[in-house]
């Protein structure tokens, strides 16, 4: 029985380490890029499914290998996370983490030597960011708004075809990611900089880091509004995108105003999140 509990406490452990609501969102969203690129009765079948469990896969290994490199900050800020709190080894973590990336780059290669190079180059980007881009000013959080905007070409890759939409799905994407990786970064600027992070927040400070989120988000709502204004996306588009997405920016800038406070950056991180879902349906119409 202490055994059996044992393992069931390390599979738990692993468990939460791949944050599974992460990973099966980011295969909704690789979807999303199949459903906008797809003609009627392309989207389901066995390859776009296989396509979305690489991306949950690539996606468990960077948050895996994250987990795995941010012992130091995360004993100091989230010590209830798995491996500080000792339910997992950090060997054991690695070793899960590297084996996750193997499993998706095999299955990738299922799909053609197209998809195996675009699954090999985004465990490549999620491996360098948290080996060494994270401990970077700005660098660190493109490289993670790459590897989640470009997950949609993966998913018209999968189709056979990325559509001009797609690419302005990408294009609007791209900026509101780069703005909720930084506004992260606000939110651990105080562990970060005890641990000896050099990221954005911790770079710029809190005010400047404030300053350039609210900026990049601003840029995003222009972007954003953009297909509509040159007349390639429907009123429908509007409306949704308004509600959608433009909406909880305008009242994520308004927290992230200053005098800046903790619990304002908290609460703009939680709407950052639900944007991130509401947003699915705007991107969506673009098709």
């Amino acid at each position: 029985m202490p055994l059996i509990a044992a393992l069931s406490t390390r599979v738990i452990a692993l468990l939460e380490l791949m944050r599974l609501d992460k990973t099966v969102a980011a295969a909704v969203f690789m979807l999303l890029g199949a459903y906008i690129a797809a003609s009627p009765g392309e989207l389901w079948s066995a390859r776009t499914l296989t396509a979305a469990a690489v991306v949950g896969l690539i996606t468990a290994f960077g948050l895996v290998i994250n987990d795995y490199c941010d012992v130091a900050e995360d004993s100091i800020g989230k010590p209830q996370r798995p491996i500080p709190s000792g339910r997992v080894s950090r060997r054991l973590a690695g070793t899960f983490a590297w084996a996750l990336a193997a499993i998706a780059l095999v299955t990738s290669a299922l799909l053609g030597a197209r998809a195996l190079l675009f699954a090999t180059a985004m465990v490549g980007i999620s491996a360098a960011y948290s080996f060494r881009l994270k401990d970077t000013v700005i660098l660190g959080n493109a490289a993670v708004a790459l590897l989640v905007s470009c997950t949609l070409v993966y998913g018209a890759f999968t189709i056979g075809r990325v559509t001009a939409s797609v690419w302005i799905a990408v294009i609007i994407t791209f900026p509101y990611m780069l703005a909720q990786e930084a506004l992260f970064n606000l939110e651990d600027e105080e562990c970060d900089r005890v641990a000896g992070l050099r990221t954005t927040a911790t770079y710029l400070g809190i005010d400047g880091a404030a300053t350039f989120v609210r900026t990049v988000l601003a840029g995003t709502m222009a972007i954003a509004l953009a297909p509509w204004f040159l007349g390639s996306a429907s009123v429908i588009y509007l409306g949704a995108l308004t509600v959608c997405i433009l909406a909880p920016i305008t009242l994520m800038i308004f927290l992230l105003r200053q005098p800046l406070s903790l619990p304002a950056v908290g609460n703009a991180v939680k709407l950052s999140r639900l944007v991130w879902v509401t947003s699915l349906l705007p991107l969506a119409l673009l098709k």
